[in-house]
């Protein structure tokens, strides 16, 4: 999966993921969910269906001492579905604190109701580790 380099502010800010993102109530947990269009998220599912699959989970973390961004790069190997959600992490405290909680993060399509964990796709992330860090990065940031 390449990782994506950006220079500029109007860079990160022209590359956000536009669909956004949101917290679900899975039993019981808040569970981070990335929002996807109804179209890619079908796809999605047809490229899972009926098969076991591993997903390969990236953070990377950008900041600038006042200016977090976190892109999250989500692989599902032995599938063709590979994708970027390049996120602005200073507004989403929240859901990175729910990621770096559960070890989990979601995908759905952004015309649901996203009060409901109905038709959400769910991905362990293998190392949570690299979402406790990413928090921590926010949260240092955020106080200056």
């Amino acid at each position: 999966m390449p990782k994506r380099n950006f220079s500029t502010l109007e860079e990160f800010k022209a590359h956000i993921h536009t669909q956004g993102a949101s917290l679900m109530d899975f039993s019981g947990m808040k569970v981070p969910c990335i929002l996807m269009s109804p179209k890619k998220y079908e796809q999605v599912l047809h490229n899972v269906y009926d098969r076991k699959v591993r997903a390969d989970t990236l953070l990377d973390i950008f900041y600038d001492g006042q200016n977090v961004f976190v892109d999250i790069q989500i692989k599902l190997l032995e599938t063709e579905f590979e994708q970027n959600f390049l996120l602005y992490a200073n507004d989403m405290v929240e859901f990175f604190e729910a990621l770096a909680e559960s070890g989990m993060i979601s995908l759905a399509p952004d015309s649901q109701d996203h009060s409901n964990s109905q038709n959400l796709f769910m991905i362990q992330l293998p190392k949570k580790d690299a979402a406790e860090r990413a928090l921590e990065i926010i949260k240092a940031n955020l106080k200056k």
